[in-house]
């Protein structure tokens, strides 16, 4: 059995599940060296460290902007908010914690967006008002828009008159119009589909963001999204939060309903890393929003969104429907 095979066999048994409690490269050296002897040097063990990290199949993961080492979770095929697709409710409690989990996800990231001026509509819902687990091919889960706002008011944040006016003037879009897919988590298993779900879901609007909730910890696959957030222009980043922590939080409704400073609490969790910034396009695809506001009820009361905001002068935060 050559090194890597053995390495494949061994790892599991030394390294930490968790990449808080990951080995340094050192002292990883050290304990295998206690199975396998000293018949390797430290510098062929780390070759094969750092190859084997980067194989998917393999058991080690390297921490992301770090040194350390720990043991790659093989994770089930996940849809687009890290539920297995085929098993969503076999397990009632499970199906209702990823259920619940997503739901704060959601309420988070529009307090977020809030705290930057950026008003979030939930498009990802059905008739009862509450968004679907697996997602849409072509809507996003929420699209944000970004407006030139008068910083000079006191009163209720207002429209920049002059801007909005030379916005028109110009032939440019009044509103910024951002698709942003939420996840739960992603692996390097299911990275791919994940991502292009969300490519196809906001390939209509302005930008296209990813954000994802669990911390991206291992380099492969943050090497694997930076790839192809580069090459599509798509907005990758973490709210860098562990899942349990999500269980430990209020509920969605008390979350969106927090003061800011009672919300700032939630905030000082959150890890956030930016793993790619997303590349805008010239112009909204305006047919196939046409075309998605005759198929998704959530399309047409967005546009009504916004056509009232500007009706206003004046962004309004609906709140969407989260419970």
């Amino acid at each position: 059995m050559n090194l890597r095979e053995q390495l494949r066999h061994l790892l599991p048994e030394i390294l930490p599940d968790d990449p808080a409690d990951s080995i340094k490269g050192t002292e990883l050296i050290r304990l295998v060296r206690l199975r396998l002897g000293e018949g390797y040097s430290d510098a062929t063990l780390r070759y094969h460290f750092s190859i084997l990290s980067y194989d998917p199949t393999s058991p080690i993961a390297k921490v992301d902007q770090g040194q350390g080492y720990y043991q790659r979770q093989k994770k089930t095929a996940a849809g687009s908010n890290g539920v297995a697709r085929q098993n969503l409710f076999e397990s009632e409690n499970e199906s209702d914690q990823c259920w619940s989990r997503y739901l704060r996800l959601v309420a988070i990231y529009e307090r977020l967006c809030l705290q930057r001026s950026r008003y979030p509509f939930l498009l990802n819902r059905n008739s009862s008002g509450a968004p679907s687990m697996e997602g849409e091919w072509d809507i996003p889960d929420l699209v944000v828009a970004d407006w030139d706002l008068d910083t000079g008011s006191d009163e209720a944040p207002r429209f920049d008159a002059a801007m909005l006016d030379l916005r028109r003037h110009l032939g440019g879009p009044e509103v910024g119009i951002t698709g942003v897919q939420l996840k739960l988590n992603v692996s390097i298993e299911n990275f791919s589909a994940d991502f292009f779900q969300a490519l196809s879901a906001t390939r209509w609007t302005l930008q296209s963001e990813i954000v994802i909730a669990e911390g991206l910890n291992d380099e492969a696959l943050v090497d694997a999204l930076r790839s192809l957030g580069h090459q599509f222009g798509v907005g990758i980043s973490s709210l860098g939060i562990q899942l349990t922590q999500l269980d430990e939080l209020p509920s969605a409704k008390e979350l969106r309903a927090m003061s800011a400073a009672e919300f700032e609490a939630v905030h000082n969790l959150l890890r956030i890393q930016k793993i790619t910034l997303p590349t805008p396009r010239h112009s909204i695809d305006w047919p196939a929003l046409n075309a998605l506001r005759k198929k998704h009820d959530s399309v047409a009361d967005l546009v009504r969104w916004l056509s009232d905001c500007l009706a206003k002068r004046q962004p309004e935060w609906v709140g969407g429907v989260v419970r």
